[in-house]
Order: C-alpha cells, then sequence, then structure tokens
C-alpha cells in the first residue's frame, strides 16, 4: 500500500514528465522521411548547402587511368654510327631547343665514312673531266659517241655514291667534329626524358641514346570495362582528377577498344587532354567519362547523394529541416551526380553531415 505522501509524488511526475522531455530540443523526425532541425543545428552540424542545377552533361564511367605521353609526341634520339660515349651534355627533365648538343661519341666509323665520301668526291671529279672529254671528242666527230655516254654514265653512278655518303654522314642530323667523334644534336626543342647510354659505355650502331618529350599534347590510357564498351565512342567528353582531387583536366576520347583483354575483360581507352593540363606521364589519376545529359536530368554535386538500405537518396533543405528524398542516379562522376528526382531546379541539398543527417533519421 502506498501512503498519501508517495501517491501525490506519483502523481506529480507523471504530470510534469511530458513537459519535461518537451524541454529537450532533440530533433524528431516531422514524419517518416523529415528531420526537423533549426538553423542553429544545421550550422553546428557543419551542414553545407548546394543548390540543384538542370544537368549539361551526365556521367557514364568512372575508372582508373595512366597518364602516358601522346604516340608521336615522345621522340628517340638515335646515334647513326657505333663508338663510345665521350659525354653527356643533358640531364633528364631538362629543356632543350633546336641546335642544343645532347650527347657526344667517339666512333670510327664516322672517320672512315668520312673518308669514303672524300675518295667517292674525288672520283666524281675524275669522271666529270673524263666525261667532258669525251663529249667534245664526240662533238668534233673524233670519237664515238657511245664511248661519251658511256663516261656520263660513270659521272651519274659517282654522284650517286657522293649523294648516298652525304646522307649517311648527315644522317640525324649529327655535328662531325675534328678528332673523330660526333654530336647528337637537338633537332627540335622538348624535354629530356631519359638517357639510354652513359660515358664509358658503348652504344651500337642506330641505337636510341636519348628519349625526349618534344610535344605538349598529353595523352591518358584506362581499361574500360566490357559493360560500357557500347555507350562510349570517340569524341565523347572526359574529365581527369589527380588521386587527391586538387587537380581537374577535360579532354575527349581518341578511341575505344573493341576486344576484351583476357586478363582483365576489359577494353583499351585512350582518351587526349586539353592543352595546359598539370599531368606528368606515368602518373596515376581518376577518369570520368561525360556525355550531353539527357532531357529533365538534374546536376547535384557527387558528395550529395548517399546511399540508404542500398538506394540513391538526397537530403532537400526544408523550412523545417531536411526532407529525405530518393532520386535516379543516372550518372556520377568525381564531383558531380546526374538525377532524376521530384525536386525543383534551384532548391538547396546537403553536401556535407550526411552521416549525422543518416543517424538522426534512423532515430541514433
Amino acid at each position: 500500500m502506498y501512503s498519501k505522501t508517495s501517491f501525490i509524488a506519483l502523481l506529480s511526475i507523471s504530470l510534469c514528465l511530458p513537459f519535461c522531455l518537451a524541454a529537450f530540443s532533440i530533433p524528431a523526425p516531422a514524419h517518416a522521411n523529415e528531420l526537423t532541425l533549426n538553423p542553429a543545428q544545421v550550422s553546428s552540424l557543419g551542414i553545407k548547402l548546394e543548390p540543384v542545377r538542370v544537368a549539361t552533361q551526365e556521367a557514364v564511367a568512372i575508372i582508373p587511368g595512366l597518364i602516358i605521353p601522346s604516340m608521336n609526341g615522345r621522340k628517340a634520339v638515335v646515334a647513326p654510327f657505333s663508338g663510345t660515349v665521350v659525354s653527356v651534355l643533358v640531364l633528364p627533365g631538362q629543356r632543350v631547343k633546336t641546335g642544343d648538343l645532347m650527347m657526344k661519341i667517339a666512333s670510327r666509323e664516322i672517320l672512315e665514312e668520312q673518308s669514303n665520301l672524300k675518295q667517292a668526291e674525288a672520283e666524281l671529279d675524275a669522271t666529270k673531266a673524263v666525261a667532258k672529254r669525251y663529249r667534245n671528242l664526240a662533238n668534233k666527230k673524233i670519237s664515238a659517241i657511245s664511248r661519251a655516254l658511256e663516261a656520263e654514265a660513270q659521272v651519274t653512278h659517282a654522284a650517286a655514291k657522293v649523294s648516298s655518303l652525304n646522307q649517311i654522314l648527315n644522317m640525324g642530323n649529327i655535328k662531325a667534329n675534328t678528332d673523330g667523334s660526333y654530336s647528337l644534336v637537338a633537332t627540335s626543342s622538348g624535354r629530356i626524358v631519359k638517357i639510354k647510354a652513359v660515358p664509358g659505355t658503348n652504344i651500337s650502331a642506330m641505337a636510341p641514346a636519348i628519349v625526349m618529350d618534344i610535344s605538349n599534347v598529353t595523352w591518358v590510357e584506362a581499361q574500360l570495362p566490357g559493360s560500357y564498351i557500347s555507350d562510349v565512342n570517340k569524341g565523347d567528353a572526359l574529365k581527369v582528377h589527380s588521386i587527391d582531387g586538387k587537380r581537374i583536366a577535360s579532354g575527349k576520347v581518341l578511341s575505344v577498344g573493341h576486344s576484351l583483354d583476357s586478363m582483365n575483360r576489359s577494353a583499351k581507352l585512350i582518351g587526349e587532354l586539353s592543352s595546359g593540363a598539370s599531368f606528368i606521364s606515368g602518373e596515376l589519376v581518376n577518369v570520368s567519362i561525360v556525355r550531353a545529359a539527357r532531357l529533365g536530368g538534374l546536376e547535384v554535386p557527387s558528395s550529395s547523394v548517399v546511399f540508404i538500405e542500398g538506394k540513391p537518396k538526397i537530403f532537400i533543405r526544408t523550412n523545417k529541416g531536411f526532407l529525405v528524398a530518393p532520386v535516379r542516379l543516372r550518372g556520377r562522376s568525381i564531383d558531380v551526380a546526374t538525377i532524376e528526382a521530384k525536386i525543383a531546379v534551384g532548391q538547396q541539398v546537403a553536401i556535407s553531415g550526411l552521416a549525422s543527417l543518416e543517424n538522426m533519421m534512423a532515430g541514433e
């Protein structure tokens, strides 16, 4: 049996309890999909907002990629004559301009070819003199015309030999030195990528001595999953993001393979980046392939889309707080998502603090 005093105390507590609970500002859903939050709570949770826009592009796929030099933007500087590397005058990463000396090579072959050229030039002079004499004799009817024609054919043969030796000695636009060596000369401006030979090493004829980039065009290579091959075409736009997301470049698709690699079941995709891209060869990147958005598409920041119970949703700002709205995800890149949803252009959606909003909706 309760005493009269205990009964009165219990009665007082039961009457005050609803009012006490109401005093706490705990966010509560206005209905199943809406969360009530005042502006102070939104600020304390660090929730930022962005407007919904009409979509102009939509992502087809996001795949890892590798920055590579363009097909003809990298050039090998070859040593036309075998020999021994005497000195290297450039370093990897160094910029050179047309006419700069890059490597000096001592070569017995070039001495032999220079000697052969001098002999061939002497033979050419001699055959010209003989041909001239026989032509004069033929014109005076002293000698047969056939002798003159034969001598002139010898001139043509000797001239061809001289021309061939000159081409050999000028191959690669080298500079012949007086000490029996020759220097490799830059035939175009560019940046040194790799030195293939160092002083003291032997180098064979026509072997690459230096590799250099002569173009500012940058390509990206990626492996496109087979399920996306039919959705990607030459000329489609793409965006390349650095792994840390701080650098972005746009570009276009140059080619898409139509056969799958037996190991990774993907096709090779090659894209070209726009000029001024700040990526370097060999860098790993993320590649977003995008196309013109279809009618009715909306664009929101990629960070605003969350998956709740396996379905894509967004948090729409309302007068009371936030409304969780389901969306149809058309495409998603690193920074932008293209959606279909019952939402007006210009409405605000949450792009940060989404984990806190999800926990509140779950009643945590």
